[in-house]
């Protein structure tokens, strides 16, 4: 159900989320948002990152047809859903790197399993964030 709520941004910019919305999103203190801007909607989304619920991660790997589609199949298949990925070539043919925000809590935010995607042959690094 969406609950409209008016929020105003203060000199410094800064917004006050609602104690209600924060209640919903079990935001407490220090907890970290990912905003995810629609441009063309001029719209934001504000999603709560949980330490035991979510993982900052780095890869390195080869810059091949496919690599990212296996490690997207096999993150999948371990229960990890993908929040946000950005990824770019280091080295043409030779080095990429994706970054990716992933939710963990349906694999039991163990992140032992995803560092298993160092495994993988074209895998060079995984890096935890």
């Amino acid at each position: 159900m969406k609950n409209p709520n008016i929020a105003k941004i203060d000199s410094k910019g800064r917004i006050l989320v609602p104690s209600h919305i924060r209640d919903i999103l079990d935001a407490k203190e220090g907890t970290e948002l990912l905003l995810v801007s629609d441009m063309e909607k001029s719209q934001v989304r504000m999603i709560p990152l949980s330490k035991e619920k979510t993982a900052a991660l780095r890869l390195l790997i080869k810059d091949t047809p496919g690599s990212l589609a296996r490690i997207a199949s096999m993150l999948a298949e371990k229960h990890v859903n993908i929040i946000t990925s950005e990824s770019r070539t280091l080295v043409k043919g030779k080095l990429a790197e994706w970054n990716l925000i992933v939710d963990t809590s349906e694999c039991g935010g163990d992140v032992k399993e995803i560092k298993k995607i160092k495994d993988m042959k074209f895998v060079e690094t995984v890096e935890l964030l």
